[in-house]
């Protein structure tokens, strides 16, 4: 009759094209990841130089990679240890896909690669995991939801800790 009896995979993914996510969705996850993103070259210089003065002055370990920085991450196999040298690759794999795509490409590419937890990559699987129906039908908390998830899946996941991931999303809702 049409209803999934069950699933045998490690992955869940379902590649879709930019006009097929909802522009919430599309606005919630460049809020939450890169608000510069359609300013920058693929590197935030201003985000890096506040990185480096958190690292060097405070200690702290934060995060500057922008959306593309991202996408290289996932896409070549450079590793996730905070290193100099795997930023310093990643930071030379997002300039040349900067050179390459447009700015319309590298979302895409990035909302159907990221991970979304328990085996979904991509706003796709992760619309229809999280909320049974597509991309392009989200509401404007559901995208914010969804684009919350990104920072931390295992921690984030509404199916984990529902608390968590409403107090996330109601950061950038």
């Amino acid at each position: 009759d049409g209803q999934i009896v069950g699933e045998f995979a490690t992955e869940r993914r379902v590649v879709i094209g930019y006009d097929d996510m909802a522009p919430v969705l599309r606005s919630a996850i460049l809020a939450t990841e890169d608000a510069d993103f359609n300013q920058h070259f693929g590197l935030s210089m201003s985000r890096i130089l506040v990185t480096l003065g958190k690292d060097l002055l405070l200690g702290e370990r934060a995060g500057a990679s922008t959306l593309t920085q991202q996408l290289a991450r996932n896409l070549f196999p450079i590793g996730f240890e905070k290193t100099v040298e795997r930023k310093i690759k990643e930071a030379l794999l997002a300039l040349q896909i900067e050179k390459r795509y447009t700015k319309r490409e590298i979302f895409t590419l990035y909302a159907n690669q990221i991970y979304f937890g328990h085996g979904a990559y991509g706003v796709e699987a992760a619309a229809h995991l999280y909320f049974d129906k597509s991309a392009r039908e989200l509401t404007t908390e559901e995208a914010a939801t969804v684009a919350a998830i990104i920072q931390a899946p295992e921690r984030l996941s509404p199916f984990v800790d529902p608390r968590r991931a409403l107090g996330r999303r109601v950061a950038f809702a």
